[in-house]
């Protein structure tokens, strides 16, 4: 079956199907559900700042997949890195080539802002995900991904 998907710069049109993309991948990697007006909020913001990037797969029945990407500065590297917050595909349009062809795209972005590094996250629980990367050409890195979660008023007390 021949894709018929096209990826595009999201609008705020489209925040009802990021937010239902959301709500998968956070199902995926155990994560809360995002709220609807949190996602609508941070879509706003994410279009609005020059350094962002929100792009959708469309196909005929709408939006089937999402990316959000950052272009930053990095002073450990002394250029500028793409870093992948989030890339989800809907589990129906799996295995189809969406995912690569949002990749795609965050390879263009990355080529033309002159970057020499894409980082993105995977659960190490992902296997699905882990392979497909790799199948792109990813490498796992041998870091270790530390988070603050929670208030930094009132942060978690020590474990």
């Amino acid at each position: 079956m021949g894709s018929t998907n096209e990826v595009r710069e999201a609008t705020v049109e489209d925040a009802a199907e990021i937010y239902s993309l959301a709500c998968e991948l956070a199902q995926a990697v155990g994560d809360a559900p995002p709220r609807e007006e949190a996602v609508r909020a941070r879509l706003g913001e994410l279009l609005e700042e020059p350094r962002a990037r929100v792009m959708v797969a469309e196909g005929e029945g709408g939006v089937v997949g999402a990316a959000s990407l950052w272009i930053k500065p990095d002073l450990a590297h002394g250029d500028a890195v793409v870093e992948v917050p989030m890339l989800v595909v809907a589990e129906d349009h799996r295995r189809e080539g969406v995912g690569r062809l949002l990749i795609d795209e965050v390879l263009n972005v990355a080529a033309r802002n002159e970057t020499t590094l894409v980082e993105l996250v995977a659960t190490s629980a992902n296997v699905v995900a882990r392979e497909f990367y790799r199948s792109l050409g990813f490498v796992e890195a041998d870091v270790v991904s530390l988070e603050f979660v929670g208030s930094p008023k009132d942060p978690p007390e020590e474990v």
